[in-house]
């Protein structure tokens, strides 16, 4: 028989997948969880709980580590054991190849809320951290929404339905929210001394709906979440907050968002570390 790895107070480690042969039963509750993991990609079970309000904490969370442990339909990304931390942070779970599988097979998933979710042909995840600070972001933003009446979060999939058609431009990156800007001199950059034509890829795209006197409005946001980047770098060729600013000022000014994303309106939303609540 196989011995059970465990920690030190003899619960089952966190860190690798370790069944014990129980017996489970799918429940809609279950596929909530699966259909969130597909929305974010990355949530940690905090997120889940708070998204999903269950009645019990404690019982929800030993629920997903049956769902990693015992029937493999989430993983814990590996990244997050990087963290000095790690043991004492909520667990971050994702969907596994089965989950997603099973996710598919219950019919049509939900539309995502990031554009690097599994599943994806294009957009790749960004680093962990990155990821994770644009999931907090999201996630505080759909939360936020609830609480208001007359509001609803609007995932960049929404968005991404309704795009104008394009022309193929073999200079722009393989991402759906790529959208060209053509950055002019300006104040933030002034090694610039000439118009320089560019792709802008926001880290997130999402918008709220108002319900107004039974009418509809919407707000668009992009997030630009800053992890690492410099404000300015000697070359207009590497990314920083200076060319991102500068670039999402001319974008807003040219109204480049109406052709690029077909939405009537956009502001920016800079995240910088530590401005989201886990």
């Amino acid at each position: 028989m196989q011995k059970l790895a465990k920690d030190s107070i003899g619960r089952r480690t966190r860190f690798r997948r370790v069944a014990r042969g129980k017996r489970l039963f799918f429940t809609e509750r279950d596929l909530a969880i699966l259909q969130l993991l597909h929305r974010y990609r990355y949530l940690r079970a905090t997120q889940l709980a708070s998204l999903l309000q269950p009645q019990s904490q404690n019982r929800f969370i030993e629920r997903l580590g049956d769902l990693y442990h015992e029937a493999g339909l989430i993983n814990r990304p590996t990244a997050q054991w990087r963290r000095f931390d790690a043991r004492y942070q909520p667990i971050v779970y994702e969907l596994s190849s089965k989950g997603l599988a099973l996710l598919y097979s219950q019919g049509e998933p939900p539309p995502r809320a990031v554009t690097f979710s599994v599943g994806a042909k294009v957009s790749p995840a960004p680093q962990f951290e990155h990821a994770m600070m644009i999931v907090d972001a999201l996630v505080e933003a759909e939360l936020e929404t609830r609480k208001a009446p007359g509001q609803r979060f609007v995932p960049v999939d929404e968005i991404l339905e309704r795009l104008p058609a394009r022309s193929a431009d073999r200079g722009a990156p393989r991402h759906p929210l790529a959208a060209p800007v053509t950055i002019r001199p300006n104040p933030h950059m002034p090694s610039a001394t000439k118009p320089m034509a560019t792709h802008l890829i926001p880290d997130a795209l999402y918008g709220i709906e108002h319900l107004i006197d039974g009418e509809k409005r919407y707000r668009f946001y992009a997030l630009e979440c800053e992890f690492k980047n410099p404000h300015r770098r000697s070359t207009t060729r590497l990314s920083s907050t200076a060319l991102k600013r500068a670039a999402y000022e001319a974008f807003i000014a040219e109204r480049g968002f109406r052709k690029a994303w077909g939405i009537p309106n956009l502001e920016v939303r800079v995240i910088k570390r530590g401005d989201c609540a886990h």
